[in-house]
């Protein structure tokens, strides 16, 4: 009995089939380089001060203070053989001079005499982080301990510092969008893939998709989207549609300084 040869034929596939296959490899792509992208910058080591003010538990207040003064900064780190033992801040030196002496004025210091040595008055023991950490641990870090500084420490060594002025420098820079750009936020459903969902619509319409995070509030899981092109209203649509709540739109006609 003759059997018919059978060959496969790509092009019987439905145009849905390849559509998805594109769509899956797409998102798969996307997910792998956003994944290394973040593990390899969204770091304490990319954004961590390494010019990093010290100086020794056996140091007297003064000299603190003419080193804080000269340098203009707010705090130092108390080190012994490049290890953390301590920090010492603006507030601490304030505290501990005479209530009529302030020790950063022109003349504070001139008259002064103090015996009182750094170990004395510094903070210990002291939270700090790894270069290697996530920077929202950093700032977990900081909310948890009510602090505003972390030293960053290798294998027990200084090698740097962040502060809450570092953290909010970075996350206005990851929520800001350009000039003529769009930011989107909306709802979703858990266990959604929605970049997906974004990917395709914006490619569909031309649109640029700038930037995307997703992330839960107050039991919610909701999205944000940077979004640049001259069709950004169809995507907004489209988003509608498909049965996501748009919280907000903000439009980044200007540069926000």
């Amino acid at each position: 009995m003759h059997h018919p040869e059978v060959r496969w034929n790509w092009a019987d596939k439905s145009k849905r089939e390849e559509n998805e296959e594109r769509r899956c490899i797409r998102y798969n792509l996307i997910s792998i380089v956003r994944y290394k992208l973040y593990r390899s910058l969204m770091i304490v080591e990319m954004y961590m001060n390494k010019d990093v003010k010290i100086i020794s538990p056996e140091a007297s207040l003064v000299e603190a203070t003419r080193k804080m003064f000269q340098h203009q900064i707010r705090r130092l780190v108390v080190t012994v053989e490049e290890s953390v033992v301590g920090i010492v801040c603006h507030r601490d030196l304030v505290n501990a001079f005479p209530d009529h002496i302030n020790p950063f004025s022109a003349f504070g210091l001139a008259e002064l005499n103090l015996t009182t040595k750094i170990v004395e008055i510094m903070k210990y023991p002291v939270i700090t982080v790894d270069p290697g950490e996530p920077i929202e641990r950093a700032a977990r870090l900081m909310i948890k301990h009510s602090i505003g500084v972390l030293p960053v420490a290798s294998k027990g060594k200084l090698v740097g510092i962040i502060t809450e002025s570092d953290i909010f420098r970075i996350f206005t820079n990851l929520l800001s969008g350009e000039v003529g750009s769009v930011r989107i936020t909306f709802d979703l459903t858990e266990r959604e893939n929605v970049l997906s969902l974004l990917v395709d619509v914006t490619q569909e319409f031309g649109i640029e998709l700038v930037r995307f995070i997703s992330f839960h509030d107050k039991g919610r899981r909701m999205a944000v989207a940077w979004i640049q092109g001259p069709q950004v209203q169809k995507v907004i649509d489209e988003l509608w549609e498909s049965g996501h709540p748009i919280m907000n739109i903000i439009k980044y006609d200007k540069v926000y300084h």
